[in-house]
């Protein structure tokens, strides 16, 4: 399927450059809001060409009716992938629905795939991932560049360093940017949900250890 991406001072401006490009109009296409438009940047979309699937608009009228219930603004794009589904959020009310960190956004992927699964073989079962904004790439990045400049730090001071509490998916992403480390090794401690990593100092004998890694989360 080919698709474009496409930048303007506004979504809708965007979405007409990308209209132009093609040589389509709205029905002939899907389109994915990748960023809104902010003070320091543009707006910015995808168009794919094609129209949505029956299970692309059976997912999306769930994710809106839950939206509605729960009284928020909200426009919804739904992509089918092959192993699952992406489901972006874009809209006034998108910081309601992030939460603090993330988390309200990781309990409503939760909820959207426990209820479009519901009933479902095994071999039926389609993972569906809900973003806004593009937020979880973001916060991605954030805490790689986190996890890097924190083992530079325990290195530099020559101690062990805490990190904040966080969720099971942001404290692998942690442990996943330090796994190759020579110098430091991460550790999850801490009862849920004020579970949170020590960057810790490899002792000499084990500076040699291939980089693995040994942690339990």
């Amino acid at each position: 399927m080919k698709s474009i991406e496409t930048q303007g001072k506004t979504v809708d401006q965007a979405i007409e450059l990308g209209l132009y490009k093609l040589g389509v109009t709205r029905d002939q296409v899907k389109i994915s809001i990748l960023e809104e438009a902010g003070l320091f940047n543009k707006a910015r979309v995808k168009l794919s060409l094609g129209t949505s699937s029956e299970t692309e608009n059976s997912l999306k009228e769930l994710v809106e009716e839950l939206i509605s219930k729960m009284g928020l603004t909200l426009d919804v794009t739904v992509e089918e992938q092959e192993e699952q589904f992406l489901v972006d959020i874009t809209g006034k009310d998108a910081a309601l629905v992030i939460g603090k960190r993330g988390e309200s956004l990781d309990a409503f992927q939760f909820l959207v795939n426990t209820m479009y699964n519901k009933g479902k073989k095994h071999d039926e079962y389609k993972k569906v991932v809900v973003d806004s904004n593009n937020y979880k790439t973001k916060r991605e990045d954030t805490l790689k560049v986190l996890a890097q400049r924190t083992a530079a730090r325990a290195v530099r001071e020559n101690h062990d360093i805490r990190l904040e509490p966080m969720n099971a998916n942001e404290r692998r992403i942690i442990h996943s940017t330090l796994a190759d480390s020579a110098k430091v090794e991460t550790e999850s401690k801490g009862n849920e949900p004020n579970r949170y990593v020590i960057i810790k100092l490899k002792k000499r004998n084990q500076q040699a250890d291939n980089g693995q890694r040994q942690y339990n989360d």
